[in-house]
């Protein structure tokens, strides 16, 4: 911490913090590649939020095999999993995902692909 006096007020200055590693997703083979297309959100920002919330699921068999190429069924939820899955996307990321979208996704990076491609994801 370092004091500078200025004429009336003594002022406070901050060592600059160090900034954390930038994150970024990567899976068996390597960074994610980014696809071009009509994105609304950061697809590695949705990535990261979406692997978080299926690695804390209870009935995830190992939380850090969890990658985008990765099948439900090989992560270890079955079908009302994956609605609790669905559930807690639809509240992380504060929308609504159709019925037919979620009958429709095999992949984690299905369930990716549609909430970076939503104009409604926050």
């Amino acid at each position: 911490m370092m004091m500078l006096k200025n004429m009336s007020k003594t002022v406070c200055y901050a060592r600059p913090i160090l900034s954390a590693q930038h994150r970024c997703y990567r899976d068996e083979k390597g960074l994610m590649k980014r696809v071009t297309g009509k994105y609304y959100s950061d697809p590695m920002d949705v990535a990261e939020r979406v692997v978080r919330l299926i690695s804390l699921h209870d009935a995830c068999r190992d939380p850090a095999q969890v990658t985008p190429n990765k099948t439900f069924e090989e992560v270890g939820l079955n079908p009302l999993d994956m609605v609790e899955v669905f559930l807690g996307c639809e509240r992380e990321f504060d929308l609504e995902i159709a019925e037919e979208a979620c009958e429709d996704m095999r992949t984690v990076n299905d369930l990716i692909e549609h909430l970076a491609r939503n104009p409604a994801t926050k």
